[in-house]
């Protein structure tokens, strides 16, 4: 009877114990995804911030004034149609439809 009891009790120990380790590892876990959680919050805020600082610091005129006269010149197909290739200026053709001879027949007389 004694070695029936002990046996119980070691077994609820044992069981109790991987139930408490179980548990433990639960609680670890939530912690590192809070950890990432904030880091990436981090990351997310520095993103942001480092986008406004590019979109204050490219404006209209300051990326005019970095190109200079490059903007003011001519496209050189519009300039001249002679540089464009044969591609480029070919007509599209026009799709003819068969007639119908019937229909026109009887409208046509």
């Amino acid at each position: 009877m004694f070695a029936k009891l002990a046996t119980v009790i070691i077994v609820l120990g044992a069981m109790f114990g991987a139930l408490l380790v179980n548990r433990q590892e639960r609680i670890d876990t939530a912690a590192e995804i809070s950890r990432i959680h904030f880091k990436l919050q981090k990351q997310e805020r520095e993103r942001t911030r480092r986008e406004a600082k590019v979109a204050t610091s490219v404006m209209p005129d300051r990326i005019r004034a970095l190109l200079g006269d490059d903007q003011s010149k001519p496209i050189p197909f519009r300039q001249d149609p002679g540089s464009a290739t044969e591609e480029a200026l070919r007509l599209p053709q026009l799709v003819v439809e068969p007639a119908m001879h019937g229909a026109e027949q009887e409208m046509g007389g």
